[in-house]
Parts: C-alpha cells; sequence; structure tokens
C-alpha cells in the first residue's frame, strides 16, 4: 500500500521523512541507498522493491500499531477516570453501613484499575484483528478531480468509531 502510495506520487527514495530513510539505509546500506535515491520508484529491480516494500511496510505497520495502542488506552482511561470520580463522590455512603469508606475507596480503585489493563488488553486485541486501512483521500483522487475537492467544504469524517463519539453527550468536568 505504502509502495503504490508513493509511485503514485513519483516520489523518489530522497524525499521519504528521516524515519524511512534511515530504515531503508540500515536494510539495503548507504551506499545503495545512494545510488538509487534520485531513481524513480518504477525503475527499481524486484529485489530492490520488495526490500523497499518490506521496511516501508513495517515502519507503516508500527505507526498503525502506536495508532491504535494510544487510541484505545486514551478511551478507557477517561472512561477509568469517570468512573472514579463517581466512586469518590458515592464513596460517602459506605460510613452509613458501619465500613470505612476509605478501605472501601482503595480496594473498589484498585479493583476498577485491573479491569482497566484488563479492558486496555481486550480493545488492543479486539481493534487489531478488525483492523482495516483505508486509503488516503490524496492517494485516489486523481489531479483533475483535486482541484474539485479544494474547492469543497472540509471532508466528512467516516470512521464509525468519529460517529459514534459524534453522537454521544460531551461529560462536564468537575472543578
Amino acid at each position: 500500500m505504502e509502495w503504490n502510495h508513493l509511485v503514485q506520487n513519483e516520489a523518489r527514495l530522497s524525499q521519504l521523512d528521516e524515519h524511512r530513510r534511515s530504515g531503508l539505509v540500515e536494510a539495503m546500506g548507504l551506499e545503495r541507498f545512494e545510488e538509487l535515491a534520485e531513481t524513480p520508484l518504477t525503475e527499481f529491480d524486484e529485489e530492490d522493491r520488495q526490500l523497499v516494500c518490506q521496511v516501508l511496510g513495517q515502519v507503516f505497520q508500527n505507526a498503525v500499531y502506536r495508532d491504535l495502542l494510544l487510541r484505545v488506552i486514551s478511551e478507557q482511561w477517561v472512561e477509568y477516570l469517570t468512573k472514579v470520580e463517581a466512586l469518590r463522590v458515592s464513596i460517602g455512603l459506605e460510613a452509613y453501613g458501619q465500613r470505612d469508606p476509605l478501605v472501601q475507596y482503595k480496594g473498589r480503585a484498585s479493583e476498577m484499575f485491573q479491569n482497566l489493563l484488563a479492558d486496555i488488553r481486550m480493545g488492543v486485541i479486539s481493534r487489531l484483528f478488525t483492523y482495516r486501512p483505508r486509503r488516503d483521500a490524496a492517494v485516489v483522487v486523481s489531479g483533475r478531480e483535486s482541484a474539485e475537492t479544494e474547492k469543497s467544504p472540509a471532508p466528512q469524517q467516516t470512521n464509525p468509531e468519529a460517529k459514534a463519539e459524534k453522537g454521544r453527550k460531551k461529560r462536564r468536568r468537575r472543578r
């Protein structure tokens, strides 16, 4: 997918960002990289093409994993903090049951934290197996259509998670 993206944009290896270039230099050696740096990607032989695809694929895969992990952690963390806040508000009622509220709070918060870790693991695993990369709009658009999209308003989000977040009510922050 990354290879096709670069070929469509007529990019060269010298135009890649520093992280991708350093990965390619490490994989193929500095001399070979410098030879191919200004060569159009369509002129690469099969061996070089496979090597570049492998390195770019690893970089892309790491970026996807990082993004997925950060999303799941941030969503679960916000939910956890909301639950802890609700616990903090309601824990005073434990005194009516002749139980120490501090001990009850510590126990429940600890249990909630363990649940948070389990939920993060499950969220990452479930999203990892259901992840489907989308093509970037700039890759699919041809030269003629790109002028039309520049005039059009901001693109609509097609991500189902974004739609679900849009439908949720915002939670108030307690200060």
